[in-house]
C-alpha cells in the first residue's frame, strides 16, 4: 500500500480513507486542495492502487494496522481529523479500536451502519461471496457504460464522476476479500466516545438512504455522535466533486469556534 502526503508544513494532520471499489485518485483532487490548511495523509489500499496494479487487498484490519504503525512510528500516533468514504469507514472504526492513537475529530461520509453475516461455514461464505460481492464486483469492478449509468443513478451522482472514481482493475480476490474480512465482524460502536464523532450521509441518491436508516437506534443506545444529511449531495459527493463545501464542513466540525 502507498501513503500520499501533501501539506507537510502544518501543523495539523487529517487522514483520508477512500471506499471500495475505487482508487485513491476519486478523491486526490480534494486532498491536494486541503493541503493548503492541512497536512494530508491518503491511503492508497493494496489490490485498488492504479500505482501498485499487482497488490492484493488482504483485509480491513490489515491496511488500518499498517496505517497506524505508520501514524505511530512518523506522528506520535496523533491524528487531527480521520475522515473515511463508505467501505473507507469500516477501516475508519478498525482505526478507531486501537488505543495506541489519539484522534480527536473523525468524519464517517456515507457509513454503513449495518454489520455482515456471521456465517461460520466456509462453503456458505464462498456461496454468500460469489452472490452478494459478485454483485458489486459486477456493477462497479467491471463497469461499462450501462454500469456506469446505473450506478451513478443510485449514488447521486454523475456518469462523469462514476467514470472519474470507479477503479476497474481490481482482482475478483481483492473484492472477495474486501467482504470476506467482514463476515461475522461485530462493529465496536463504543469507540466513538473516544473522539468527536460526525456521520454524514449524502441522500440525493438511494444509496445512502438506504445506508443512514440505523442511525436512530445507535443514538437511543446512547452512543455519542452527530449525524448531518446532505439533501442535495449524492454518496460521496461532498469530498468528489464538491471540495469548497467539504472544507467548510471539515471546519465547522473540527474548528467551530472559527465559523461565524
Amino acid at each position: 500500500m502507498k501513503f500520499f502526503e501533501f501539506g507537510k508544513e502544518h501543523e495539523e494532520l487529517m487522514v483520508l480513507l477512500h471506499g471500495g471499489g475505487t482508487s485513491y485518485l476519486g478523491i486526490l483532487p480534494t486532498a491536494q486542495k486541503i493541503a493548503s490548511r492541512y497536512h494530508v495523509v491518503l491511503l492508497a489500499y493494496d489490490g485498488f492502487n492504479p500505482s501498485e496494479p499487482d497488490t492484493e487487498f488482504v483485509s480491513v484490519a490489515y491496511e488500518a494496522k499498517a496505517l497506524e504503525d505508520y501514524i505511530i512510528e512518523n506522528y506520535g500516533g496523533k491524528i487531527d481529523i480521520l475522515y473515511g468514504l463508505s467501505y473507507g469507514c469500516r477501516t475508519l472504526m478498525q482505526i478507531l479500536e486501537d488505543r495506541r492513537l489519539t484522534i480527536t475529530t473523525t468524519i464517517a461520509d456515507g457509513m454503513p451502519l449495518k454489520d455482515y453475516p456471521d456465517i461460520r461455514n466456509n462453503l456458505l461464505k464462498e456461496i454468500y461471496l460469489f452472490f452478494f460481492t459478485g454483485i458489486f464486483f459486477v456493477i462497479m469492478g467491471r463497469a461499462g457504460k450501462l454500469r456506469k449509468k446505473f450506478l451513478a443513478k443510485i449514488t447521486g451522482r454523475s456518469i462523469e464522476e462514476a467514470d472519474r472514481i470507479l477503479y476497474t482493475k481490481a482482482s475478483w480476490k481483492s473484492w472477495k476479500n474486501q467482504d470476506r474480512c467482514l463476515i461475522g465482524k461485530k462493529t465496536d460502536f463504543s469507540v466513538f466516545a473516544d473522539t468527536d464523532m460526525h456521520i454524514w450521509y449524502g441522500i440525493k441518491g438511494t444509496v445512502d438512504k438506504k445506508l443512514s436508516e440505523g442511525f436512530e437506534s445507535l443514538k437511543q443506545k446512547g452512543y455519542p455522535f452527530t449525524v448531518k444529511i446532505f439533501e442535495d449531495m449524492g454518496h460521496g459527493g461532498l469530498i468528489g466533486e464538491n471540495t469548497e463545501q467539504f472544507i467548510k464542513e471539515v471546519e465547522t466540525v473540527h474548528h467551530p469556534e472559527h465559523v461565524s
